[in-house]
């Protein structure tokens, strides 16, 4: 267990769909950007076009209102850039497709550091969004983004370069072993930004939302010592040893 001390210079959150990434680790964005000047990028994979029980509601529709949420969402929390693949919800596979777009994004933001949610459970299940997207993250930063043989177009026609991406911190995880401390104003921003996506969050009062990220919170935090945090689990990715056979192992 160890609390997070350094802030990552630039990130990608690779999120699957709209509201996940402001829940798994929106308090550390409004921490890190505001007492750090991190730069943070949204990599919003799906467009959440199936997230309702209003069946007067259409998928089109649905998708529109998600999108324009998801930019508030990632208003309150300072985010520099919200990318949209528009994947229709429940779609995404992990494909060569998919690989290279979460690549292009690496090679054109350049982070340090990647966030996404733990794909890896055996506790429990998950949304299969959720999955494909932690798995498809990982294996672009650490199999693809950094060698200029995988998807060779993107630097020849695209003027983009390859990138080694340091770490990823990974939400959602059955065993986390990283925390970053929060305080409650952080908290706050993070319970602000998941109330701007209204079209899922009717049944609930910002209150009780709110009570639910500070003992959400605490639990965390007691994990790390500390009265808040956002626990992840970190994957160093060492690509640029000596050694190169490790990534093939």
């Amino acid at each position: 267990m160890q609390l997070i001390t350094e802030p990552a210079r630039k990130a990608l959150v690779v999120t699957p769909h709209p509201d996940d990434a402001e829940g798994g680790c929106g308090a550390t964005m409004a921490k890190w950007i505001k007492e750090s000047g991190s730069e943070f990028t949204v990599l919003m994979c799906t467009n959440g076009d199936k997230g309702t029980s209003d069946r007067e509601l259409g998928s089109a529709e649905l998708a529109a209102i998600r999108e324009g949420e998801q930019r508030d969402a990632s208003s309150v929390l300072g985010v520099k850039d919200v990318v949209f693949l528009a994947y229709p919800d429940g779609g995404l596979e992990d494909t060569m497709e998919f690989r290279g777009q979460v690549v292009r994004q690496i090679r054109k933001h350049r982070p340090d550091t990647i966030f996404c949610i733990d794909p890896y459970r055996s506790k429990s299940h998950t949304h299969r969004d959720h999955r494909m997207s932690g798995q498809v993250a990982l294996d672009a930063a650490f199999t693809y983004a950094w060698s200029y043989l995988y998807f060779p177009d993107q630097i020849s026609q695209e003027g983009l370069e390859p990138h080694r991406v340091e770490q990823a911190f990974l939400w959602g995880s059955e065993s986390p072993d990283s925390f970053v401390e929060l305080a409650d104003a952080y908290l706050e921003m993070k319970a602000e930004s998941l109330s701007r996506h209204v079209s899922q969050m009717r049944n609930r009062q910002p209150s009780d939302r709110m009570e639910r990220i500070h003992r959400w919170s605490g639990e965390t935090g007691e994990k790390a010592g500390v009265a808040y945090a956002e626990g992840f689990r970190r994957i160093q990715f060492d690509i640029g040893s000596e050694d190169w056979s490790f990534l093939h192992r």
